[in-house]
């Protein structure tokens, strides 16, 4: 996928996160893309529940099936600091990828070169390391092992490739297959 494909369909799903009410029956998806109009983002009715259907595997969010037109929502059981109305990319500029307590996930990956130029301005641990490749870089660091690094991961595009741990490969090679899936005919 073109890294400018990627960036906007990032943007257009953070705008579409932060127009989600924090609790029952939430706002539809025609509702939905009339707010994502209203930002930028002309899509149609079935992109947005592409996006939402894609997104929940990500993040807690829940569909209200009480009644007809289905509300989407936060989840009442998800991470307290993520439901509500929020700013999602300086929630995402914070400590989202912190530095790992303990033991902590040892992330390794091929990094593009534009990925370790923002890496190194901003590392995601204290014992970052950026090795250069003949194209790219690779990285290691040890970050906590949570959704945070996962999304870091998926917004990096075609930027980043995870090499180990393997578990943390398959699962992104899924989501991201899953991703695609959807945008096939």
């Amino acid at each position: 996928m073109p890294f400018a494909t990627t960036r906007a369909t990032l943007s257009r799903q953070w705008a579409l996160l932060r127009q989600l009410p924090s609790r029952s029956p939430g706002i539809t998806s025609a509702e939905l893309v009339w707010r994502l109009r209203d930002v930028g983002f002309n899509v149609s009715k079935r992109t947005v529940e592409r996006d939402l259907n894609e997104l929940s595997l990500i993040f807690p969010l829940e569909r209200n099936d009480k009644s007809i037109p289905f509300g989407w929502h936060w989840s009442a059981n998800g991470a307290g600091d993520l439901r509500g109305n929020f700013d999602l990319l300086g929630y995402l500029r914070g400590d989202t990828l912190q530095p790992a307590q303990g033991d902590g996930l040892e992330l390794q990956a091929w990094v593009s070169d534009q990925v370790a130029k923002q890496l190194r301005d901003t590392p995601l641990s204290v014992d970052m390391q950026l090795t250069a490749l003949e194209h790219g870089h690779r990285l290691r660091a040890t970050v906590e092992d949570g959704w945070g690094v996962r999304l870091w991961v998926l917004s990096q595009g075609d930027g980043v490739k995870v090499e180990q741990p393997v578990g943390l490969r398959d699962e992104i090679a899924k989501t991201l297959s899953s991703a695609a899936a959807q945008y096939q005919n």
